[in-house]
């Protein structure tokens, strides 16, 4: 019956697809009541689950019906009395464009005004000192006087100029134009990068890193050298189920309770056993970058973050003048 169905169509093109999102949905039809409940009561909603599921998509969703009439912009003015602080104020939807299209032709005008004056008043002091002088009121010295004081009336007002030109008249600026917007903005927030979002914790604090492709970790109360591929498949093999798979050749495993596998870590200025939350890899690009210290090295990729005395930088931009941490691994500790 299904092969009927789609013998009906000669390609993807003649297939119908519904305008709105949220039409498109298929395999989730409590999520989309429930998105469709929310948007209706201005309500929350935090969508929870695997990746691929959808989580992103539905809410994609939901914005479409979201009244777009309802839409705000955000507006930024100088503010003269602290320039760090500047006013923020919130304006219907369209009216932002024209509160800026208006500060810029008042500008406009004050700016022609001032030039206006600075062109009009030089040249009635040059004809009313023709004036005095025609009619004999002033001598020939006062005359010169007259109009070398006019001379420098002219370069002031164009040096008035020129300061007018660098410090132009303040005009506010729209942060948030939502003018031409006909479906509510829609903010990605992908789980992929949650810890972009909120802030890697990473599964090496203290570099347990001894060569290109080791760690050392605790296992089993043991502290060994492990390579990171093998511990990757010693995972990955008994929990095949919590590995997930990403965009770009990204993958992560959340390590259930059971799995308790341990680094170095540092705790209140303490070097302690820290345990390893979730395992991740995904492919690099560039050439690794090999660090030592002492007779001790150390490769890692090149974005890989390393810890330093002055604070955390990537490993490309570690030089000679850099200190590193260097902790060594006790069994007491485990």
């Amino acid at each position: 019956m299904a092969s009927n169905i789609f013998e009906e169509y000669k390609t993807t093109a003649e297939i119908p697809v519904p305008e709105k999102l949220v039409d498109q949905v298929i395999g989730q039809e409590n999520s989309v009541e429930l998105i469709r409940k929310a948007a209706s009561q201005k309500r929350n909603v935090l969508l929870v689950g695997l990746p691929g599921t959808g989580k992103s998509m539905l809410a994609q969703a939901m914005a479409e019906l979201m009244p777009a009439e309802q839409l705000d912009d955000i507006v930024v003015y100088e503010n003269n009395v602290d320039p760090q602080n500047p006013i923020i104020k919130t304006v219907k939807a369209g009216e932002g464009k024209k509160i800026v299209e208006q500060a810029q032709l008042e500008a406009q005008k004050e700016e022609g005004n001032l030039r206006m004056i600075s062109m009009i008043f030089p040249l009635g002091w040059f004809l009313l000192s023709y004036v005095i002088w025609s009619l004999k009121m002033i001598s020939d010295i006062v005359y010169t006087g007259t109009l070398l004081l006019g001379g420098f009336l002219i370069v002031g007002f164009a040096l008035s100029s020129q300061l007018r030109t660098r410090n132009k008249v303040s005009v506010p600026k729209v942060l948030v134009d939502n003018s031409d917007k006909k479906v509510v903005p829609f903010a990605e927030g992908t789980g992929a990068r949650a810890g972009a979002l909120l802030g890697d914790v990473r599964h090496d604090p203290l570099q347990s890193s001894i060569d290109e492709d080791s760690l050392v970790v605790c296992l089993n109360g043991v502290w060994k050298k492990i390579s990171y591929g093998k511990l990757w498949n010693r995972i990955s093999k008994k929990h095949p189920d919590l590995v997930e798979k990403h965009e770009k050749g990204y993958e992560a495993i959340v390590l259930p309770k059971n799995e308790k596998v341990y680094a170095l870590g540092m705790k209140e200025g303490k070097v302690v056993k820290s345990r390893i939350y979730s395992l991740n890899r995904r492919p690099y690009e560039g050439e690794v970058v090999e660090l030592s210290i002492g007779e001790k090295k150390i490769t890692l990729t090149p974005e890989h973050k390393v810890i330093t005395t002055k604070g955390k930088k990537m490993a490309e931009k570690i030089s000679e003048k850099d200190l590193l941490f260097n902790v060594s691994s006790s069994k007491t500790i485990c």
